[in-house]
């Protein structure tokens, strides 16, 4: 018996590889420091909504609004941890999750710093629809090059969600 990688499997190994054609890293989401300010408004916030619930009697939405409020508190002080970003030949690189190209559509540069430095990937998965990812201090020039390749550039709108979180600076 020989040791070592066998042929047949010296192809999926091939198959398997892909090149990294650019590469970048950057915090998970813009972090703002949250003030005690801040906790005490958004505490005020949760306490209006808890007696418009008590009001109405739904208890469902008092346990909504205990938990959304527990983790909008524990999420808001947690810093961002650093994740590496890939453009490969077969697909996007999260940290080690790869998507394939195949089950991507188009891409969208929203480059307006120093309030916004995205890149929006629309991807053909139901559950998944829109992916956002910070550019950090990378060149975007350098992601469209390398991306426009092999996906489509057509123009996203920068989602509702984002506006609010970073006018509430969360």
């Amino acid at each position: 018996m020989e040791e070592g990688i066998k042929e047949s499997e010296v192809g999926d190994i091939i198959k398997s590889s892909s090149v990294v054609l650019y590469e970048w890293s950057a915090s998970e989401y813009m972090h703002h420091e949250k003030t005690a300010d801040w906790f005490f408004a958004a505490g005020i916030i949760a306490f209006g909504f808890l007696v418009l619930a008590i009001i109405l009697k739904n208890a469902l939405f008092v346990i909504l609004l205990i938990v959304a409020t527990f983790s909008i508190f524990i999420l808001g002080n947690r810093p961002p941890r650093l994740v590496v970003f890939a453009i490969t030949s077969r697909g996007f690189k999260i940290d080690n999750r790869l998507f394939p190209f195949s089950t991507l559509d188009h891409f969208w540069l929203n480059y307006d710093p120093p309030q916004t430095k995205e890149l929006y990937i629309v991807s053909q998965k139901m559950l998944m629809p829109q992916i956002t990812i910070p550019l950090g201090h990378t060149d975007p020039n350098e992601i469209r090059e390398h991306l426009a390749k092999f996906l489509e550039e057509k123009e996203i709108e920068e989602p509702m969600s984002h506006i609010i979180a970073r006018f509430l600076r969360f």
